[in-house]
């Protein structure tokens, strides 16, 4: 039956009484960032922040988008948390202008703190410079919108052995040059390409000169993704005076004519924290050279500061890692790649005694360590355990099972095959 008396307006009071109105805005921001996934403006990984046009547009809602539509008090405090990461994948099949138009009309860019842009080339999609051009352009317009952006990232991927077309490296330059006037508070800067990764570097794409952003954001920027075949002198030289960066991971995929550069960064960037090495694929001797002289100064002038690394490890390097570890009281992540390691672990000794605060551990190539190497480790700290390609460890994988049961129900361990996918966890 239809009401028959009019609905009076409820008062404050009442309204407030509401279940969605009960808990206290803090407590709601808690449950948010957990349904997020991380804390606002926390700097995180950046595939632990989802991205924010595919959870609008993506047919199943997520957690959070669900609960932004409860409330406007709720909306509030999610929106912000949606719109932290923004990813334009270029080569989707989208209504680009539209998509601007509606980003700016909105004003999400107010709550945009990543801006992350992906690029597959394939000549196949037809791609011309002035389409290019064009969704670069709305980029930048959007870029405009937002008043503090803390990661830029730039990814290009080829899906063929051709090279990036000659003109769009001015359209990029172009780009990079506009956009640079929205990257004064930028914390991240990456500069990655990825697919062809040969050591020689006409067989890799070419990223074009970012040194007019970093110049830009010599006293902000604290963490830098840098592939070494990508950056030309002047990208050195301006990321040489980012004094204050503090996690650097470097992809050493060439080291063309200047097997130095990568030393000179190290060497500037004395507040260093977390350092990703990823060496090249073929190593010679300037390699070997660079990379000890790295671990040596490393120790010498890092280790009480440094909290994570990620590094490659040869056999004739033992004893300036070891020497390194010793140095590094604070270290809370280490993951270490065998480079034609067929000794022992007797390295992890070493690991356990002077690594009070590891919780974290990655072994990869290591096919002669076994049980009895990694049993010296203080298990009971640890959170995470990684394992790929240790021959000996994976034959005895009860060994894990013993580990949880005397030292820590709660540890995750990870078997990988070769591949990368996950054959085992414990």
């Amino acid at each position: 039956m239809p009401r028959t008396r009019s609905r009076k307006k409820k008062s404050k009071q009442q309204q407030t009484l509401r279940p969605n109105h009960k808990l206290p805005p803090e407590l709601i921001t808690e449950i948010f960032e957990y349904l997020w996934g991380g804390i606002l403006d926390e700097p995180v990984y950046e595939s632990e922040t989802p991205n924010a046009i595919d959870i609008h547009f993506s047919p199943e809602r997520s957690d959070l988008f669900r609960v932004s539509m409860v409330c406007s008090v709720w909306r509030q405090i999610a929106v912000p948390r949606i719109w932290q990461k923004v990813m334009f994948q270029l080569d989707a099949e989208r209504d680009w202008e539209k998509l601007f138009q509606w980003l700016i009309q909105e004003g999400y860019g107010e709550y945009v703190r990543q801006i992350h842009i992906e690029y597959d080339y394939d000549p196949k999609q037809n791609e011309t410079e002035f389409t290019l051009a064009e969704k670069l352009k709305g980029i930048v317009k959007f870029a405009e919108t937002i008043p503090s952006m803390h990661t830029f990232a730039v990814r290009f991927n080829s899906s063929t052995l051709d090279h990036i077309s000659d003109d769009l490296p001015p359209v990029m330059n172009t780009f990079f040059s506009d956009i640079s006037e929205s990257c004064q508070s930028v914390r991240r800067v990456k500069i990655h390409t990825s697919g062809l990764r040969g050591p020689n570097k006409d067989d890799t794409l070419y990223l074009p000169s970012v040194s007019n952003i970093i110049s830009m954001v010599t006293g902000t920027v604290r963490e830098v993704d840098l592939m070494m075949h990508v950056a030309n002198q002047e990208t050195i030289g301006a990321l040489r005076d980012c004094k204050r960066i503090d996690r650097a991971l470097v992809h050493c995929c060439s080291w063309g004519d200047t097997p130095g550069d990568f030393f000179t960064l190290l060497t500037s960037w004395k507040y260093i924290k977390n350092l990703q090495i990823e060496p090249p694929h073929n190593m010679d001797f300037n390699w070997e050279e660079t990379y000890s002289k790295s671990l040596q100064y490393l120790a010498d002038n890092c280790g009480e500061q440094l909290e994570e690394l990620w590094m490659p490890l040869r056999e004739e390097d033992q004893k300036l890692f070891c020497n390194l570890v010793e140095h590094t009281p604070n270290l809370k992540v280490l993951a270490l790649e065998g480079r034609e390691f067929a000794n022992d672990g007797h390295f992890l000794d070493v690991v356990a005694r002077a690594t009070p605060h590891l919780n974290y551990i990655h072994l990869s190539y290591f096919p002669a360590v076994t049980g009895k190497d990694v049993r010296v480790i203080n298990w009971d700290q640890l959170m995470d355990v990684n394992i790929m390609g240790c021959d000996e460890l994976e034959k005895n994988p009860t060994f894990f099972d013993r580990v949880k049961e005397d030292h820590c129900s709660q540890l995750n361990i990870h078997i990988y095959d070769l591949e990368g996918n996950v054959i085992e966890e414990r």
